[in-house]
């Protein structure tokens, strides 16, 4: 039964533009996008399904300078942090919640071609930032206890970047037999100077794949639906939830990172997906995707799955599977009542 009154609070903290505090209702909430959407849909699940209460919690897209409150009911949610930035309250707090995890990862083995040197070459400069960043707060305070705030922050799905219902078809009466519909360019508004000296690695492997869909034979029904930069590739919302239902394969390449919305969009529509490497982390474990690393292997992989269709009804039933019991918004809501239920009460004010 639906809870009218929510036993926790919610905040949303505001970017540029956006009121800087307002209060969520998790029942009749606005529209936020950005995957935070997503996370308040994750919120409304703690209040129906768990017992958690008592703890506020705050949902921002990157980690702010501070938060209004500190104590051991205080949780930070974090969804749209690329620089994985640290604060020394984050020692203060009961404990963070943030999607991609606390470090840049590389994924891509040996670099012995231009992707792999690129993403290396990109993760060496994140890493780079994130140690500058933690040096600052070690000025700044005079101490870093960077241990204690990763054991106290749980790695989440980045989830779905907005409301996302398709109508999964029967494999058998899908129409289109691999999608891919996204951004194949950088938006000017997001390229810094590291951007400008080499092409970044989100922008690369799309170019690679676009080049090895020219070899995937004629016969399959493709659907390839490409835009100037992610901002164009949302627009039409409901013809991606159509397109999604209709879809057998879903061509899920990074983003910025290797985590993104597409992924779990796919899972959520029942299609086979084939993606990049992924992090190993708890919600990845036996993920439903086919790893590939060389994007000229698409074509192949592509042609095989068709060709088995036993094979593609069995991945399509995992990818729902997957999404009901490991990633949906109601199984985060449980693995994060869990989490914040483990961690202990050593949080203080400052």
């Amino acid at each position: 039964m639906m809870n009218s009154v929510a036993r926790n609070s919610y905040v949303h903290l505001g970017s540029a533009g956006e009121p800087e505090l307002e209060l969520i209702d998790v029942f009749v909430p606005k529209m936020y996008k950005w995957g935070k959407d997503f996370y308040i849909s994750v919120f409304r699940h703690i209040e129906e399904d768990t017992n958690l209460s008592g703890f506020t919690f705050y949902l921002t897209s990157h980690v702010p300078e501070s938060l209004p409150e500190y104590g051991t009911k205080i949780i930070l949610v974090i969804v749209l942090d690329e620089d994985f930035a640290y604060r020394d309250y984050f020692n203060n707090i009961h404990c963070i919640i943030r999607c991609l995890g606390t470090r840049p990862v590389y994924l891509d083995g040996f670099p012995s071609n231009k992707l792999r040197a690129i993403a290396f070459f990109h993760f060496l400069y994140k890493q780079s930032q994130l140690a500058k960043l933690l040096a600052r707060e070690l000025q700044k305070f005079h101490r870093l206890k960077l241990s204690e705030a990763r054991r106290k922050t749980l790695h989440v799905p980045v989830g779905l970047y907005s409301y996302f219902d398709p109508v999964p078809k029967p494999m058998t009466e899908r129409s289109i037999d691999y999608a891919f519909l996204g951004s194949v360019s950088f938006g000017e508004r997001f390229r810094k100077w590291i951007h400008r000296l080499m092409t970044p690695p989100k922008i690369l492997a799309r170019h690679l794949m676009l080049d090895a869909f020219q070899k995937v034979p004629r016969r399959f029904n493709g659907k390839i639906y490409t835009t100037g930069d992610f901002f164009e590739s949302i627009d039409n919302e409901r013809d991606y939830e159509i397109t999604m239902g209709d879809t057998k394969i879903s061509i899920c390449p990074r983003g910025t990172t290797y985590e993104t919305y597409r992924f779990f969009e796919s899972c959520k529509a029942g299609c086979v997906i084939i993606c990049e490497p992924l992090p190993n982390v708890w919600f990845y474990q036996n993920h439903p995707g086919f790893v590939i690393k060389d994007w000229s292997r698409l074509p192949a992989t592509i042609e095989a799955l068709l060709a088995n269709e036993k094979m593609l009804e069995a991945k399509s039933a995992e990818a729902l599977n997957y999404w009901k019991n490991v990633v949906s918004e109601r199984a985060v809501a449980f693995r994060i009542s869990q989490f914040v239920q483990s961690v202990g009460t050593s949080a203080a004010r400052p």
